[in-house]
């Protein structure tokens, strides 16, 4: 591991961990910022038209952890949406009935029921905890690969390794267990750093063996057929109202949705003419959109140098942007948002010019 990507753990933060959440807000320039982590990206049709109704003052947003966040909250509205999605219950939900949410992201492989259990088992086990970084990633992957390709702090594989920030162990078994395991070793070890990577994967893989306690029982993934899957991109990762009314009726007549870390939402055993319900609403086939993602920019974020959101989509129309590398187009050096993996980031300047810099790595607020 490079000396930039590993960080001294016994150094001082010169801030706390700020990501948002159910009840811990961020205030941005259009009003109060939440941030609601799904389970393994599951949402239902209650949970969605609760989130649609708050978002009075902007779309839905998908963010790169598959998270969904409301805009331009009042702290009463903020309060309210929280106490609503507390009182909705069921196997996975955004805030539990003690209004309880999980303090960081955990993803899983979408299209897959297998991952559903052990994702609800890990965000049922730190759910409500104060001691786990938001900044922290976990993932379960269904052999597929899609979840293992983010890096995250924590991966397990179903009938695979565990993988500390992208890197591949020895330690194998039942995935929750494993990955409670792993959470709780970088805890012990963590200082106060916010990431796997920070303090070495390696450091983090020794403390793991003394918290892992093999189940009795050798661990069965459920099996079974997925049914029909659509998967479907708002621009941006923007869901519109009336596209989070659609995707509801979806669910309520019998479509599993599942909002992935790509800004997608896939619907398992999705209805025949769920792509035509949902033409215009979503890119629901090839689209350029597929490899631009973009940070909020101006008005609603101060630090921002331009409306980055409206230069984007004047720069799709003029079929100046979207192609085959993935493009991060950001208002300010912070480039909030930018996606793991080979990117373009094209970055705002105070004279209301864009810079582009092709980066391999990552940088995630």
């Amino acid at each position: 591991m490079s000396a930039a990507r590993r960080r001294d753990a016994t150094a001082v933060r010169d801030r706390p961990d700020a990501c948002p959440g159910a009840w811990r807000r961020h205030e941005a320039a259009d009003g109060a910022l939440a941030r609601f982590r799904p389970v393994g990206g599951a949402i239902t049709s209650v949970e969605l038209r609760l989130l649609a109704a708050a978002a009075t003052e902007a779309p839905l947003e998908l963010t790169s952890r598959g998270s969904w966040q409301v805009r331009g909250l009042s702290d009463q509205g903020a309060d309210d949406l929280a106490a609503a999605l507390a009182r909705v219950g069921g196997p996975a939900p955004l805030l539990d009935d003690l209004g309880r949410d999980v303090p960081c992201s955990v993803v899983a492989s979408p299209r897959s029921p297998a991952v559903d259990a052990p994702a609800r088992e890990i965000a049922d086990a730190l759910r409500g905890r104060t001691d786990v970084p938001g900044r922290l990633l976990l993932a379960v992957d269904d052999g597929s690969g899609d979840v293992l390709g983010l890096d995250a702090d924590v991966t397990v594989v179903l009938g695979g390794v565990l993988h500390l920030a992208g890197t591949p162990t020895t330690l194998t078994g039942d995935p929750a267990a494993l990955a409670l395991a792993a959470v709780e070793a970088f805890l012990a070890v963590r200082g106060d750093a916010w990431r796997v990577a920070e303090v070495g994967a390696d450091r983090v893989q020794e403390a793991v063996t003394g918290w892992y306690r093999s189940p009795g029982e050798r661990y069965q993934p459920v099996t079974g057929d997925a049914g029909p899957v659509l998967e479907v991109l708002p621009r941006l990762g923007e869901v519109s109202r009336d596209a989070a009314r659609v995707l509801a009726d979806l669910a309520d007549e019998g479509a599993t949705l599942r909002v992935t870390p790509w800004r997608t939402v896939v619907l398992r055993d999705a209805p025949a003419d769920a792509g035509a319900r949902l033409d215009r609403l979503v890119e629901t086939g090839p689209s350029p959109w597929s490899t631009l993602s973009a940070c909020v920019g101006a008005p609603r974020c101060v630090k921002s140098h331009t409306d980055v959101r409206g230069d984007l989509a004047r720069a799709v129309a003029a079929g100046r942007a979207g192609g085959s590398l993935h493009a991060h187009w950001v208002g300010c050096a912070r480039a909030c948002g930018t996606p793991a993996g080979p990117v373009a980031v094209v970055e705002g300047t105070p004279d209301g010019t864009y810079r582009t810099t092709v980066r391999a790595g990552r940088v995630s607020r």
